[in-house]
């Protein structure tokens, strides 16, 4: 284990420290401080990678054994240096001016190479050919797999020049820190260039049995030389300087090239001075595009894996392991997608998980605290930039943030990312054992896909059809023939859609479990959180931290254990109940539910994999293993009050949208149904509706029509029709729906979720239950999707007449939205806590650029364009109640702190040792009702008003009588 508090014998600068990097493993502690290993960790980026390749492949052919690396990467080793040479001439051919066409000319609008070259070229050359390689073959990759093995080119190649935008940066960063340090950078980096770059000299050919050194001219060539295309050298500290054009103009200036020459290498010089010279540019979307798209061509003509097609000398022939195509969507459109090969797909998968190291982001968990939060961009990691607030590229937002005192907000992000974790090695090595077993359980998804059946083929087109008599029986074939096909291809598509959806599930899986297992050796984890525009909270590692799914919540722990005390056990026991789906009853009852299940607790501590796989059944497995655990060893400790525990505990809002929206309103009978009230059972509104939805449900199912139903419906009328279409959707769906059919529906009705929304979340739990009774739900998708639209409006219709102080409340809030857009302004406020928010939504407002591969369309965001009132106006009820949960969150971190307790949070749900929940339920509740003191609508409805005096706001909505004081000894309130 590596601990802060020890201190190093001999402390070394990071240009040291860089100068000494092992690619293959961090530095050790003996040499350096966990402050240095963390921007060690922050800029192990592209150049790493580079030096991590050339190793692996050096120490393979001192080997000569190139059978022991994973087949992921000697796939990926046999592209790199083809691609990086092939980038390398690029560069060199925007540089030199080199009048050189594609081989396809200009076809169908697509501009010549040399002419978007003069667009791409500036920013392909501001890193090494050796980074640009690597970043490519890393971004196609993981986009195409996070997608389950295709995406469309724009986001690809916005992915990509994302990409090498942001290795500039950290580039430029990281030389700005090195600065500071009383090293010479020059001469460190030059020392590392000597010893790291000796494999970059030559080129490697790979197969599977050996590898050689060749250069241009069939010589070996010195370990730190760089040929170059004319069979010149150029020194390998070329290839690795700061700023990589200049430092080539450089070298053609000492290397008295010929006028010509030089008149070209000026014009390249001029065209990227502005980029070059402009620390603080920002890249638009079209330059990343353009480069983007550039390396993504290079990469696509490099990358071949082997098929299992032999060639007639025997060979097995070669395949691209990326393939680009268009392909028609809808009419008239056509989109590029990048799909990857699925022999190398199959490969990835089926590869140790650790393959997937080199692709994991570069926003990781910290093994140190937080950079504290002072400012806009003042904050989070040592090397990386990253901002407090997620605009949207609103500069509306931005310039508010710096006009706003942020002091609460600021120190309430400071708490939470100060607070230390680790990883839960027996949830860890529980996970990537049902990873290697192929055991779908929870976030570890199956890993057979569906079988799907062959393409369609569409029918013969026949030109006379419109003229055709549509009771003639040629007409009826026709039309059966093409209804038959849409129908086979609308199955199709959806099952490869559910492949596609697996991969992608897979691909999330490996990624957690690989950042665990490269943090599972620290003592102490931290996670930098910023803002999203309304005020809300989020990590910024986006694979794993506590915000993820059930497997990154089971891994992780606080990393300091307090003494249960005589309420611990108690809190462990409730929560495991929480984790089984037995969360309906009262705490006393669940605490019963593990006494009664404490056999099966004990069979799944003792072994999991065992006969008893108790904790692979309930709703979060790998979190209710992780309690199962604490149970176990706080009880066989013989003193559980004494036991020192380390797993956090969570209470839950009771559907916080809605309670919300009751302590606005004081809306008595809506606080009641969501446990604003002192009862001594929760109440659980989603039963409540759920009960009203299967009386109405089972009337429609039940009620006699009274019209022949077996008729032609060209026969019927529209409301017969109509009635026909609800009686049938109806019976589909009685006796189906359950608690879990309308929670998701009810939860998110107060969050703006739309009709088609509320449709999809219900339908993915009909077709849960239609295929548990042994039903195609493919064959019948069409009865299903009318079917859930029929019970989506039927749940938002009885949430609207149950929760109407609720309703109330939304309405003034969306009128009043509709009125400030309606002259031109988005709606903004400021939040309980200080948080000036600003709505992003505009017109989007579509421009094409052409590349080499195709003319691709992006999108305008600009503060210029115009508002989009409807998207103002219905968000900003949503959007205006989580900034009053995130207000409400900091505020009780903020106290939690203050106490000197652990906190952290994920929206509604608050965590903290299991000694100290009683403590946090008291104080959540008091700061619900501190929050909720303030007149918020009043000063909302001030702020507009003096905002826009031209405008008559409605009045404000009656208040009910509900006392908000009952909070602090509702039960129930969070659980």
């Amino acid at each position: 284990m590596m601990n802060e508090k020890e201190t190093p014998p001999t402390k070394k600068s990071m240009a040291e420290l860089l100068s000494k990097f092992d690619p293959q493993s961090p530095p050790p502690l003996q040499s350096a401080s966990l402050e240095d290993l963390q921007i060690w960790f922050e800029c192990e980026s592209q150049r790493e990678s580079v030096l991590r390749y050339e190793k692996i492949i050096n120490s393979a052919r001192e080997r000569k054994d190139f059978a022991s690396l994973s087949t992921v990467q000697s796939q990926i080793l046999r592209w790199y240096q083809p691609l990086r040479n092939s980038i390398s001439n690029e560069q060199r051919s925007y540089i030199m001016g080199e009048n050189r066409r594609d081989n396809d000319g200009e076809v169908e609008g697509k501009p010549t190479r040399k002419k978007d070259q003069k667009k791409y070229g500036p920013f392909l050359c501001t890193l090494q050919p050796e980074k640009l390689a690597v970043i490519v073959s890393h971004e196609t990759t993981m986009a195409t797999l996070l997608k389950g093995g295709e995406e469309t080119l724009m986001h690809v190649a916005n992915k990509i020049g994302s990409a090498v935008e942001a290795e500039v940066n950290v580039q430029a960063l990281l030389k700005k820190r090195m600065a500071r340090t009383n090293t010479n950078i020059r001469n460190d980096t030059d020392e590392v260039m000597s010893t790291d770059t000796q494999s970059v000299a030559s080129t490697t050919i790979m197969d599977d049995n050996n590898s050689q050194e060749i250069s241009a001219s069939g010589e070996k060539m010195p370990d730190d030389t760089i040929i170059t295309d004319d069979n010149k050298p150029l020194s390998g500290n070329w290839m690795y300087g700061a700023n990589h054009l200049q430092q080539f103009i450089d070298e053609m200036r000492i290397s008295k090239p010929s006028k010509k020459t030089r008149i070209r290498v000026e014009r390249a010089n001029a065209r990227a001075r502005k980029l070059l010279n402009s620390e603080d540019k920002v890249w638009t979307s079209a330059e990343k595009v353009k480069v983007g798209v550039a390396l993504l061509k290079i990469f696509i003509d490099v990358a071949k894996i082997k098929s299992h097609i032999h060639n007639k000398g025997g060979m097995r022939a070669a395949e691209p392991a990326f393939i680009y195509e268009k392909r028609l969507i809808g009419h008239n459109k056509s989109v590029g997608f990048i799909t990857m090969n699925q022999t190398f797909y199959k490969q990835v998968v089926e590869d140790d998980y650790i393959s997937f190291e080199p692709f994991t982001t570069r926003h990781q968990p910290m093994i140190v605290p937080p950079t504290p939060w002072t400012g806009p961009k003042d904050g989070g990691y040592r090397a990386l930039e990253v901002k407090l607030m997620r605009t949207h590229g609103c500069n509306l937002q931005e310039d508010a943030l710096y006009e706003a005192d942020l002091s609460t907000v600021l120190d309430g992000l400071n708490v939470l990312g100060s607070v230390p974790w680790m990883i839960n090695p027996i949830i860890l090595e529980a996970a990537q054992r049902c990873w290697k077993e192929g055991i779908a359980i929870g976030d570890i998804p199956s890993q057979k896909d569906f079988e799907v059946p062959p393409e369609p083929i569409r029918p013969e087109s026949y030109p006379d059809f419109m003229t055709l008599d549509k009771e003639s029986e040629q007409y009826k074939t026709i039309v059966e023939e093409y209804n038959l096909y849409r129908e086979a291809m609308m199955k199709y598509r959806r099952i490869r859609q559910k492949n596609m959806d697996l991969r992608s599930l897979r691909c999330s899986a490996i990624l957690k479990l690989d950042q665990a297992d490269k943090f599972k050796g620290f003592d102490k984890l931290y996670f930098p959180y910023n803002l999203d525009f309304r005020g809300r909270t989020y990590p910024i590692p986006p694979h794993l931290s506590n915000v993820g799914s059930d497997l990154c919540r089971g891994m992780l722990t606080f990393a300091h254990s307090k003494p249960l005390g005589p309420r611990g056990l108690y809190w462990l026991k409730v929560h495991l109940a929480n984790l089984a789906g037995a969360d309906k009853m009262s705490f006393d009852d669940r605490a019963a539910f593990a006494e009664d299940n404490m056999e099966n607790i004990r069979d799944c501590v003792k072994d999991p994999f065992g006969s008893n796989r108790w904790w692979m059944g309930l709703d979060d497995p790998f979190q209710a293993l992780a309690t199962c655990n604490e149970i176990v060893s706080a009880i066989d400790s013989g003193d559980p009050a004494s036991y020192e525990c380390s797993f956090p505990i969570h209470m839950d809002g009771s559907c916080n949208g809605l309670q919300h929206y009751a302590a606005l309103g004081r809306d008595k009978v809506g606080g009641k149904a969501v446990n604003l009230c002192n009862y001594n059972k929760p109440q659980d509104v989603y039963i409540g509706v759920m009960h009203e939805v299967v009386r109405r449900v089972a009337e429609d199912a039940e009620e006699v029509l009274d019209f022949d139903v077996n008729q032609n419906l060209n026969e019927l009328t529209k409301a017969q029709k109509a009635k026909l279409k609800t009686h049938r959707a109806a019976k589909l769906v009685n006796g189906l729906i359950d608690r879990g059919v309308v929670k998701r529906t009810v939860m998110t009705s107060v969050y703006g979720v739309t009709y088609i929304g509320a449709r999809k979340q219900i339908q993915e739990k009909v077709e849960e239950k239609l295929e548990a009774q042994g039903l195609d739900v493919d064959e019948i998708e069409n009865e299903i999707h009318v079917a859930c639209g029929y019970l989506a409006s039927m749940t938002m219709e009885v949430m609207g007449e149950l929760f109407t102080g609720a309703r109330q409340t939304m309405n003034w809030l969306a009128t009043c939205a509709r009125l400030i857009s309606s002259q031109g302004q988005p709606v903004s406020w400021m939040s309980a806590i200080g948080v000036p928010a600003v709505q992003p939504y505009r017109q989007k407002k579509p421009y094409t650029i052409t590349t080499i591969l195709q003319s691709v369309v992006l999108m305008n965001y600009s503060d210029n364009l115009p508002l989009h009132k409807q998207r103002q106006a219905s968000a900003f009820p949503p959007n205006y109640v989580h900034s009053l949960d995130s207000s409400h969150m900091l505020m009780t971190a903020l106290e939690m702190d203050r106490r000197g307790l652990t906190f952290s949070a994920v929206h509604d749900s608050f965590w903290t040792h299991p000694c100290d929940i009683d403590e946090m339920n008291m104080v959540l509740r008091e700061s619900f009702v501190d929050l909720y003191t303030k007149p918020l609508l009043e000063e909302l409805k001030k702020t507009w008003e003096l905002q826009y005096p031209s405008l008559e706001f409605p009045d404000l909505p009656e208040r009910g009588d509900l006392d908000l004081s009952e909070v602090k000894d509702a039960p129930y309130f969070f659980q």
